[in-house]
């Protein structure tokens, strides 16, 4: 009975989160705020509130949220701004002339509220302990970051990598062996993946039609919505892979590999 009890509560406050979204997402229609705000209105309040329901995970989220969204969403955004692969719209200046800080902000909330997620609907937040593996995490987000910034100051055409070219070496390949040594995980990604599929998916047509993000550059798939593009790449890449990759690369670094 307990247990039926807990499940249905859950399943109440994922019903809760996504109307919560979707009446956002229709007040920053209306109300057309900057990009800035429009992430503390649409997906701060939720990520904080299913943060805040967690009792164990919560140092363990949070410090693999900053690490990535330092060492690894920096490196990452200077080298899709350099390919023109999205841009949004900034109110301060940028770092290197290119980085949006918003998209920072965003970053991190990608992180934060999917691992949210993740621990509380589907892992159970059952540890607080932080695998000593996340050292190796670091190590590899600094590799990188070295290599791209270092790329950038000698030959900024080095580092310009479009949605394909940065998915193959961050998205599938360490997505590709985490799941084939560990296929169990498999089960546990499907509901997290699905539900910010739709909820990025509706925050990011919002942001295409107030004019807080938009797609310049040139890709394999896209579709025209008005006078401005929408690319499919970014729903195959992001959507469909980031989650994933996202919580796989947590349990093998950080968490229990459970």
């Amino acid at each position: 009975m307990h247990s039926h009890q807990l499940l249905k509560n859950k399943k109440t406050k994922i019903i809760f989160l996504f109307f919560y979204v979707l009446f956002a997402c229709l007040a920053v229609l209306i109300l057309k705020p900057y990009y800035l705000f429009s992430i503390l209105i649409v997906l701060v309040p939720p990520s904080l509130l299913n943060f805040l329901w967690l009792k164990k995970s919560r140092a363990k989220i949070l410090l693999f949220s900053i690490i990535s969204t330092l060492l690894f969403a920096l490196p990452i955004e200077l080298a899709s701004r350099l390919a023109d692969v999205w841009d949004v719209q900034s109110i301060f200046p940028r770092l290197f002339g290119l980085i949006p800080l918003e998209n920072m902000l965003f970053a991190f909330i990608n992180f934060f509220w999917v691992l949210s997620f993740y621990e509380f609907f589907i892992d159970r937040d059952r540890s607080k302990l932080i695998s000593k593996r996340l050292k190796y995490l670091i190590g590899l987000y600094c590799l990188s970051f070295a290599i791209i910034f270092i790329l950038y100051f000698y030959n900024k055409n080095l580092v310009a990598l479009n949605y394909f070219q940065m998915a193959v070496p961050v998205l599938i390949v360490p997505s590709t062996i985490i799941f084939i040594k560990n296929p169990g995980l498999l089960r546990k990604i499907i509901l997290p993946t699905a539900f910010f599929a739709i909820v990025f998916f509706v925050y990011e047509i919002i942001s295409l039609k107030i004019g807080s993000w938009w797609w310049p550059g040139t890709y394999l798939l896209s579709f025209q919505m008005g006078d401005k593009i929408f690319p499919l790449d970014d729903v195959i890449i992001w959507y469909c892979l980031s989650t994933p990759a996202l919580i796989g690369g947590y349990e093998f670094f950080a968490d229990d590999w459970k």
